[in-house]
């Protein structure tokens, strides 16, 4: 498993990579840390003189890669393959070519949320990552220990993709001692809610995926989406939250909203947004 970790060197960074650290024991993995500096674009084709006219621009450079030098070499003490990776101008840009070069497997990051308007329009690094790879991540808000993660639960909106998710999710959870998996989709009070006898085959069927698990299905009753998720995950003391990512035309996000991005942001849970298209791992 190839893991990145984008990291800005800050405590939920750090949360990010710790959960990485626990991950990757379980799974044979590799770590590669990510930082993007904040930088133009086209900097690496400054002349020199312009680049470094400022030394503080150099000083920042080199304090960087000894950062994640630093943080490497901790990482491989515990016996873990580690790599860096360093770059300058936008973060999604870049992030996107690096995920292209080296296929991840999953990307954790820490996040503190976004509220308001940034919320909508903008958003954080974690929400934009969420949007534009196709790729699972888990998003922490805390220090956690993943050998806690014993009461989980899978949220499906019962679209056509909802068992590749569970599946993929599954995987996510293999090597975890689970000992209560949730499946469940929120009940609002919006006029397109599909029948509850239709909504109960569908969980039904669900529950005949997972072997091994002590599987519960829910049709929970809350509106909006989002904080019937939240409400359900406090109520049943939930350690883990997986949720399919489906992608949405921007206008429709604007309007409508992402329930895995507001989720991320509302939530003190670890989350895992599910990339639908990752079949080859279900």
């Amino acid at each position: 498993m190839k893991i990145l970790v984008p990291t800005d060197f800050l405590m939920y960074a750090d949360f990010a990579l710790d959960a990485a650290i626990q991950i990757a024991k379980k799974n044979k993995g590799e770590i590669h840390l990510y930082h993007s500096a904040q930088i133009p674009d086209d900097w690496e084709d400054f002349p020199a003189e312009l680049r470094y006219k400022d030394s503080s621009n150099k000083k920042i450079t080199l304090w960087v890669r000894d950062k994640l030098n630093a943080l490497c070499l901790s990482v491989r003490q515990q016996g873990i393959d580690c790599k860096s990776h360093y770059t300058g101008g936008k973060f999604v840009n870049n992030i996107q070519e690096l995920f292209f070069e080296n296929d991840f497997d999953l990307v954790v990051m820490g996040s503190h949320g976004a509220s308001g308007k940034e919320e909508w329009f903008l958003g954080s690094n974690t929400q934009k990552v969420i949007r534009k790879l196709h790729c699972n991540v888990l998003v922490v808000k805390n220090k956690i220990n993943i050998d806690h993660f014993k009461n989980v639960v899978f949220v499906t909106g019962l679209d056509n993709s909802c068992e590749v998710a569970l599946k993929n999710f599954l995987k996510f959870i293999s090597p975890f001692s689970i000992e209560q998996l949730h499946i469940m989709t929120v009940n609002t009070s919006s006029f397109f809610t599909q029948p509850a006898i239709l909504v109960e085959s569908v969980l039904k069927d669900l529950k005949e995926i997972p072997r091994g698990y002590n599987v519960q299905t829910h049709f929970y009753p809350d509106d909006p989406i989002d904080l019937g998720i939240k409400h359900f995950s406090e109520e049943y003391k939930v350690d883990l939250i997986g949720i399919s990512n489906i992608k949405r035309h921007p206008i429709k996000r604007i309007f409508q909203g992402s329930t895995v991005e507001m989720c991320v942001n509302h939530s003190h849970i670890p989350v895992l947004s599910i990339d639908i298209n990752q079949e080859k791992d279900a």
